[in-house]
C-alpha cells in the first residue's frame, strides 16, 4: 500500500488525545453525607461496571474516527507494478513566467505567486511517481533534469523575477529536444502559466508534435505602466566637445492622459539635461535631451521617469567612449605633387589641440601601427605594397578612415587603391577647369557647417579631376560634385570604418581649394567622423556580445572579468578570439540592468 500524501500520517500522533482524556477524569464531585449507605454500595458496583464499558467504548470511537480521518487524508492506494512504470515514464513540464511584467496584480495578490500557486495545484494532480520539469525565463542549468514532486515544489518557492524574457517557442522546442535526449515515447504534457505578452507568445512558431500543451493565461487588474521604449542617439559617434541628442521615445499603458511630466539625463553621476514631455492615453512620445561631451573617456548615462507600481523599465541605461584626442597619419611620397597636398594637411592640423597628427614617408612607414589611428591620408600616393593595402584594409575594417588624394601621373596606382575597398574605377580624366557646384546638405557631414542653404555657393574651381565608373551595387554617395556631374568628394563605409575618395590631386594647381572655405569644415569633419559608431546599450538575454579590439592588449595569465557598477558583483564572462580581437561572451550572467565594465588585470 502507498499514499499519496504520506505527511499526513503524522496526524496519527493526535490518537494520544483521547487516551489522556480517558485516565484523566476532570469531573469534580460533591460530598453528600448520609447516615446508612448500604443501599448506595449496591448502586455503585453495578453502575461502575456500566461506565467503564460505556468509557471504553467511547474511547475507541475516539480512535478510530482519527485513524479514518487520517487515512483518508493521506489517500491511500495500491499500484501495480504496470502502474507504477507508467507514471515513471510520464513527464509532466510547467513554464512558470517569471519576467517584469508578472510583477503585476490581480485580486488574489502578485501574478508570479498566482502562477507559483496554481503550478503547486497541478503538480497535486497527478501521480506521486510522475517526473516533473520546470522551465523559467532563467533557463537555470538545474531545471534540466526531473523533478520529483516535492523537488519540483521546493524549486517553485524560489522562483523570482527576472530580467529575462524566453518565446514560448523556445520553451516548446527545449523540451522536445530534451525529451528525445532522454529516450522518452511519452510526448508529455506541458503547462504554459503567464500573461502572454506579445513579444514571447509566438505560437505560430511551435513546431508539430504529439504534445497536449494547456495555456493557463493570468491577467493583472487595471495595468497602468508609463515606460521608457528605446533610446537613440542623433549621431552614432562622439568626440570631445561635440553636442550630443539623444532621442527618448516613452509609451503609456493605461486609459489616463499625462501632461507635463520630468524627464532627467544624468551623465557620470551629473544631472545634465531635463525637459518635460505629456503623453495621451495608450500612446507613444518621442523627446529628445541634448548635452555637450566635455570630457574624454568612458561616459556612463541613465535616462530616467517616474511611475509607480512598476519602476523597473523607468530608467534606461547606456554608455560610450569619448576620444580624448584624435589620431592622424599623413603618408607622402617623395614627388613634389604629394609634398605639396602634405604642407596643406600640415598646415590645417599643426596647432589643432584636439587632432594630434604625424607625417610618414611612404619609404619608412611601419604599415603594422596603422589600426592605432583615427585617420589615415593618403597625398599622391603613385604606388600601393600588397603589404600596404592589407594593412589598410585591416585598419579600415576595424574603424580607420582612409582619405584618398590620386596622384596626377599614374593611374594605375590609383586604381590599385580603388579596386582594393570595392570603388567605382577610373575613367578618364577631364581636363577642362570645373567648379564645384553641388553640396549634399542633407548629409550628417556637412551638419552645423552652413548657415543656410544656397542653391549656387560659392566654391573653388578644380584644375582637373577624374571620371569614375557608375557602379549602382556600391553604398558609395557623393557629398561635393562638379557642374557636370561628376563626383567631386566621396564616401564609401567599409566594415566599421569609412574611404574618403576625392577626384582631384591636392597639389599647387587646385590651392585654391585649400584656401576655399570648404576646405577646413570638409577635411576636418572627416577626422571627426572618423570616430567609429559605438553601440550604446544592449537588451539583456538577447544581444550582449562586446568585441575588444586587438588594440586593446589582455594579459592571458589574468582572468577577464565584469562587474557590476553599482553592487561591485563580477563575474567571469566567456571569450571567443577572432579576427577582429576578442569577443566578450557573458551569457546569461546579466540579469539586472545597470552599468557594467569589463575588466582585465584590474585596468
Amino acid at each position: 500500500m502507498n499514499f499519496q500524501y504520506p505527511s499526513f500520517l503524522f496526524a496519527f500522533f493526535s490518537i494520544a488525545i483521547p487516551i489522556l482524556i480517558h485516565f484523566f477524569n476532570f469531573r469534580r464531585y460533591k460530598t453528600v453525607y448520609f447516615s446508612n449507605v448500604d443501599f448506595l454500595k449496591n448502586i455503585k458496583k453495578q453502575t461502575k461496571r456500566k461506565n467503564e464499558l460505556k468509557q471504553l467504548l467511547i474511547l475507541l470511537a475516539r480512535i478510530l474516527t482519527i485513524v479514518f480521518l487520517v487515512f483518508a487524508f493521506a489517500r491511500p492506494y495500491i499500484s501495480t507494478d504496470a502502474d507504477v512504470a507508467d507514471h515513471q515514464e510520464e513527464t509532466v513540464a510547467l513554464y512558470i513566467d517569471n519576467s517584469f511584467s508578472m510583477n503585476a496584480r490581480s485580486e488574489k495578490g502578485r501574478l508570479l505567486d498566482e502562477a507559483v500557486e496554481l503550478a503547486i495545484e497541478i503538480a497535486g494532480s497527478y501521480h506521486p511517481g510522475t517526473n516533473f520539469k520546470l522551465y523559467t525565463n532563467d533557463l537555470h542549468p538545474r531545471h534540466q533534469l526531473p523533478l520529483h514532486r516535492s523537488q519540483l515544489i521546493k524549486e517553485l518557492l524560489t522562483i523570482k523575477i527576472s530580467s529575462s524574457t524566453v518565446p514560448l517557442s523556445s520553451i516548446n522546442n527545449r523540451f522536445n529536444s530534451e525529451s528525445k535526449m532522454a529516450g522518452s515515447d511519452n510526448a508529455g504534457t506541458l503547462f504554459y502559466i503567464s500573461d502572454f505578452q506579445k513579444n514571447i507568445t509566438d505560437i505560430h512558431n511551435f513546431t508539430n508534435d504529439k504534445r497536449v500543451s494547456y495555456f493557463i493565461p493570468l491577467s493583472p487588474a487595471g495595468v497602468k505602466n508609463l515606460y521608457i521604449d528605446t533610446c537613440w542617439m542623433e549621431v552614432p559617434a562622439h568626440g570631445l566637445n561635440q553636442q550630443e541628442n539623444i532621442f527618448v521615445r516613452i509609451k503609456n499603458i493605461s486609459e489616463e492622459n499625462y501632461s507635463n511630466l520630468p524627464i532627467r539625463l544624468f551623465l557620470n553621476d551629473s544631472l545634465k539635461s531635463i525637459t518635460n514631455f505629456s503623453i495621451n492615453a495608450n500612446g507613444e512620445v518621442i523627446t529628445n535631451l541634448k548635452y555637450t561631451n566635455i570630457t574624454g573617456g568612458i561616459q556612463l548615462g541613465k535616462i530616467e521617469i517616474t511611475d509607480y507600481p512598476f519602476t523597473h523599465d523607468n530608467t534606461w541605461y547606456f554608455s560610450y567612449f569619448v576620444e580624448p584626442k584624435l589620431k592622424t597619419l599623413i603618408i607622402y611620397s617623395d614627388k613634389k605633387y604629394s609634398l605639396e597636398g602634405l604642407n596643406y594637411l600640415r598646415a590645417l592640423f599643426e596647432d589643432d589641440e584636439y587632432i594630434t597628427f604625424e607625417a610618414m614617408n611612404l619609404q619608412n612607414l611601419q604599415i603594422s601601427k596603422l589600426p592605432e589611428y583615427n585617420a589615415i591620408f593618403l597625398t599622391g600616393i603613385d604606388n600601393f605594397s600588397t603589404g600596404l593595402l592589407n594593412e589598410l584594409s585591416e585598419a579600415v575594417s576595424n574603424g580607420t578612415s582612409v582619405v584618398f588624394f590620386p596622384n596626377p601621373d599614374n593611374r594605375s596606382g590609383n586604381d590599385q587603391f580603388l579596386s582594393k575597398f570595392g570603388a567605382a574605377g577610373i575613367t578618364g580624366i577631364d581636363s577642362v577647369r570645373q567648379a564645384i557646384s553641388g553640396i549634399d546638405y542633407e548629409h550628417r557631414f556637412f551638419q552645423n557647417v552652413f548657415q543656410e542653404k544656397k542653391e549656387d555657393p560659392a566654391m573653388p574651381e578644380i584644375d582637373r579631376h577624374y571620371k569614375f565608373e557608375s557602379k549602382s551595387l556600391t553604398r558609395e554617395q557623393n557629398l561635393l560634385w562638379f557642374q557636370n556631374g561628376d563626383k567631386a568628394m566621396s564616401v564609401s563605409p567599409f566594415d566599421k570604418g569609412k574611404v574618403w575618395i576625392f577626384a582631384f590631386p591636392l597639389t599647387k594647381s587646385n590651392e585654391i581649394f585649400a584656401r576655399n572655405i570648404i576646405f577646413v569644415p570638409a577635411i576636418y569633419n572627416i577626422v571627426l567622423n572618423s570616430i567609429p559608431d559605438q553601440k550604446t546599450s544592449f537588451t539583456i538575454g538577447k544581444d550582449i556580445t562586446v568585441l575588444l579590439p586587438k588594440s586593446i592588449n589582455i594579459d592571458i595569465g589574468t582572468p577577464v572579468e565584469i562587474e557590476n557598477k553599482q553592487t561591485g558583483n563580477r563575474f567571469i564572462p566567456g571569450i571567443t578570439i577572432t579576427n577582429q580581437g576578442n569577443r566578450i561572451e557573458p551569457g546569461n550572467m546579466i540579469n539586472e540592468a545597470g552599468h557594467y565594465r569589463v575588466i582585465n588585470n584590474e585596468k
